[in-house]
């Protein structure tokens, strides 16, 4: 103790910031899997439903993790452009052109809290 009344100490901490590293990796890469599957059904509550083949085709073609989705037919990208697409002959009401992006406008919040809250109970 000096003469103001001030105590002072040295504090040295060492950190296994490889064990770190490997720790906080696997809850990104949690984080990331439940993610992409949220992405997945909140894009397809919006996606065209005519013969359910376009849904199905991101869960098919989609490796969860990998933060790459993917709807692959043949029409998907006239269909999400909005080329020729007709609302009222789909049997989805919510179907639209550009679907991730109207999921994206309503959910992206919900998709952060998702991704922070598993990151945080990892």
């Amino acid at each position: 103790m000096n003469n103001s009344g001030t105590i002072t100490f040295t504090v040295n901490a060492n950190f296994n910031t490889a064990a770190i590293q490997k720790k906080l990796d696997a809850a990104i890469h949690k984080a990331q899997i439940k993610l992409d599957a949220q992405i997945i059904a909140d894009s397809n509550f919006y996606c065209p439903l005519k013969t359910g083949a376009l849904q199905k085709s991101a869960i098919t073609n989609t490796v969860l993790g990998s933060g790459k989705i993917i709807w692959r037919t043949p029409y998907a990208r006239v269909q999400y452009y909005g080329v020729n697409f007709d609302r009222s002959k789909d049997p989805n009401p919510n179907a639209c052109a550009k679907w991730f992006e109207a999921a994206k406008a309503h959910k992206l919040e919900q998709w952060e809290r998702l991704v922070n809250d598993t990151i945080k109970n990892s």
